[in-house]
């Protein structure tokens, strides 16, 4: 299997192009990965939940996370990790960024549904904003 480090430019290329990704967090030795939807604005994976459960919980003990995403074509496989400090906010300036962030990516919804501005204002939810310290990315063949 021929295995190689990929570029910064290709690991934010493969981070703007995926949906979903998975969010890793860790609490007393224990690890935790949760499939979500993201954005990548600059330098900063964006994503959002409710405000509470399990994965705020540990984030607010521990918010060092990394989030990973990957990609098969065929034979060829590529996958990025970021390293950053999950800062978590349910302000209308968060919320703000993160609608405007999906909305110019395509990703406007979920289930089939569209949100407006309006409707996403009055919304309780967590926006994540996780800032990249360290990114590394490989790509193979299998």
């Amino acid at each position: 299997m021929n295995v190689r480090e990929m570029s910064m430019d290709e690991c934010e290329d493969l981070l703007r192009r995926c949906r979903y990704g998975r969010l890793a967090l860790s609490y007393e030795d224990r690890p935790y990965v949760i499939p979500m939807s993201y954005v990548y604005v600059d330098n900063t994976v964006i994503l959002h939940s409710r405000p509470s459960g399990k994965k705020i919980e540990i984030a607010r003990r521990n918010s060092n996370v990394c989030f990973e995403v990957d990609e098969l074509e065929g034979q060829r496989w590529r996958s990025v990790i970021v390293y950053g400090r999950a800062e978590l906010s349910g302000s209308q300036e968060s919320k703000r960024r993160m609608f405007d962030a999906f909305m110019k990516s395509g990703i406007g919804g979920h289930g089939g549904k569209i949100f407006t501005w309006e409707m996403l204002e009055r919304m309780e939810m967590c926006v994540w904003e996780i800032k990249a310290f360290e990114m590394t990315g490989r790509e193979g063949i299998w």
